[in-house]
């Protein structure tokens, strides 16, 4: 069998869609005084909210009086309401809670300090470190920048959040395989001298720490994995098969919390790497330009959840692909230099800062100049289901006719394993 870790990612996700559509999502139920404890693992500020994240709860805090630390061991009174009755228009929150890997929302109404963890309560500090230097640094940009290191897109602005969509480049605003890849090339040049028994394992171990500091999304932990696997299969000199590695990650993410096929972060991530893994040879074979070919990639699955779940599709994604796609290494590296600076030289620190800013801002122009064009971006009222359904049946038929052929060929003896992919 040519990926057998294929045809068991396929059987958890068929597994996966039964339990998740025959099973109540509460195991609770509608509860007017509930008690959590636990260590308070993530602090985001919401537009009318904080919201911390307790153990599996969610806590929100529309007092905002809490003010609990990052690391804190709290006791946590409040209230709780069932998951089966969040339903708010046409979206499910409920299961988009279950579909993160939480058990259910709790309405705080008091709290109480029982200890600290030091792990957390360092991350906590480390985290606030960056928001606060980076504010210091980049002022009206840091934001983007926040945003494009740590994952904290709940600053953006409306306007920023429209452009990025209407321009095809949302996925530079979350993190995913691009920022993972550019961090662990960073990583890999500054310890380039150690030995590579001993840089896999810095590489890994500030990896996992990286992947608790910005928070556990499915696209971070898949891009994050993707990337140690790869750098495994470097290291030890093995060869790898991506879809097969992707199938195992996804595999394991489906065995913990088989919710988590609904959750939008998970369906693009994996469907953008696998479109990439399997197209971006037979495309570029013709285009001979890589940017275009990984953008016009990425997109070929992924398009039709953009057009079901955003009701919209981006025309224009190519052009804005190639406008930021490049610079984002250039700027990311900026940024963690001029951070790291700002320790010896705050003055050497904010010209580089400086020069950064400039490079985003001509981004920020020439994304909003093309999200204002007329035909950058279609809105859909009413998105139909059914054409996602056709599209994907046409797409994946096509993949496995191809999957079969080369599997008769490999038998003639005529195409080895690893020639494709």
């Amino acid at each position: 069998m040519r990926r057998p870790l294929l045809i068991i990612f396929i059987i958890l996700l068929i597994t996966s869609y039964v339990i998740a559509n025959n099973k109540s999502l509460d195991d609770i139920g509608d509860k007017e005084k509930i008690t959590i404890e636990g260590i308070v693992k993530d602090k985001v500020e919401k537009e009318k909210y904080d919201q911390y994240r307790i153990e599996k709860y969610l806590v929100n805090d529309y007092s905002r009086k809490l003010d609990i630390k990052i690391g804190k061991i709290v006791k946590i009174n409040g209230s709780i309401k069932s998951l089966d009755k969040m339903n708010y228009d046409d979206f499910n929150y409920g299961r988009y809670i279950k579909s993160i890997g939480y058990k259910g929302v709790v309405f705080t109404k008091g709290y109480k300090l029982l200890g600290e963890n030091k792990f957390y309560a360092y991350l906590g500090q480390l985290k606030s470190y960056l928001v606060d230097t980076f504010r210091y640094l980049y002022k009206s940009n840091s934001d983007f920048i926040n945003s494009l290191i740590l994952g904290q897109k709940e600053n953006l602005n409306k306007e920023e959040k429209e452009m990025f969509s209407r321009t095809g480049t949302s996925h530079v605003i979350a993190i995913s395989g691009l920022h993972t890849g550019i961090l662990c090339t960073m990583i890999a040049i500054i310890i380039r001298g150690i030995n590579r028994i001993y840089k896999l394992v810095i590489l890994t171990i500030i990896m996992i720490l990286y992947s608790i500091l910005v928070g556990f999304s499915p696209s971070v932990i898949r891009s994050i994995v993707f990337v140690v696997i790869m750098y495994l299969a470097i290291f030890f000199e093995r060869k790898r098969d991506g879809i097969s590695s992707l199938s195992l990650i996804g595999s394991f993410l489906m065995i913990d919390n088989p919710y988590i096929i609904y959750n939008t972060s998970f369906q693009l991530s994996f469907l953008a790497t696998l479109s990439i893994i399997y197209f971006y040879k037979i495309i570029n074979k013709y285009l001979k330009i890589s940017i275009i070919s990984i953008s016009l990639c990425a997109n070929i699955l992924t398009l039709p959840v953009i057009y079901y779940t955003f009701g919209g599709i981006p025309l224009l994604f190519i052009l804005g692909n190639i406008i930021i796609v490049p610079v984002i290494g250039v700027v990311m590296n900026l940024s963690i230099i001029s951070l790291i600076l700002f320790q010896f030289s705050i003055i050497t620190s904010k010209i580089l800062a400086y020069m950064n800013k400039s490079i985003i801002i001509m981004v920020y122009y020439l994304l909003d100049k093309l999200s204002n064009m007329k035909l950058s971006y279609i809105e859909i009222e009413n998105p139909k289901l059914f054409y996602v359904i056709f599209y994907y049946i046409l797409i994946f038929s096509y993949m496995t006719y191809r999957e079969l052929r080369i599997m008769k060929e490999q038998e003639n003896g005529l195409q080895g394993y690893y020639k494709e992919y």
